[in-house]
């Protein structure tokens, strides 16, 4: 958590600003396969996760370093500066390429991460003067709402079930946003 903190601390900031440098087109142009990504990432963590921890062992290396993570928790961070939808799925994702734990750990790792992100890019727009406060508090309330009951319903699921139920939802998003732009 010490290297992977920071990592989503610096990563929400850039985010943020790359957000406010590039326009509402690319924006819109860009959520729907944002999500998809994501979403692939999840569905293909174990498989992927298991071909590079046998890539390092063949290579003398042993299992992959913890270390690592940062890099592409960091390059996740960007990501949900810029976009905020879909981090969780995101960081899960990069969790379970680059860490070996089980899914509910990873889960609360995430958690952390996020909230890291979120708030580093939430004082960064405060700060910016572009915030829309009205709807900033009904996304806050619903960000808040959705972090405790999904943290709760998240222990009480089977691993292997959880994944595949963020997979479908957001697969089932990005067609709902491809089909609207």
């Amino acid at each position: 958590m010490l290297l992977l903190m920071p990592a989503g601390v610096i990563g929400g900031v850039i985010g943020g600003v790359l957000l406010l440098l590039s326009g509402e087109k690319l924006f819109r142009d860009l959520v729907p396969w944002l999500i998809l990504l994501a979403s692939a990432l999840l569905a293909v963590q174990d498989p992927l996760r298991l071909w590079l921890t046998r890539r390092a062992e063949r290579a003398g290396n042993g299992p992959v370093s913890e270390k690592w993570a940062a890099l592409p928790v960091g390059i996740a961070a960007i990501y949900g500066g810029y976009f905020g939808a879909g981090l969780s799925v995101i960081v899960l994702a990069v969790l379970g390429l680059t860490l070996e734990d089980n899914l509910t750990r990873l889960n609360a790792l995430k958690q952390s991460i996020s909230f890291s992100v979120n708030m580093a890019a939430a004082i960064f727009f405060v700060f910016s003067g572009k915030v829309v406060w009205s709807a900033a508090l009904v996304m806050a309330f619903g960000a808040l709402l959705g972090g405790a009951m999904g943290g709760r319903l998240a222990g009480r699921i089977k691993p292997s079930a959880l994944r595949w139920i963020v997979v479908g939802i957001g697969f089932i998003v990005a067609i709902i946003y491809l089909v609207r732009t």
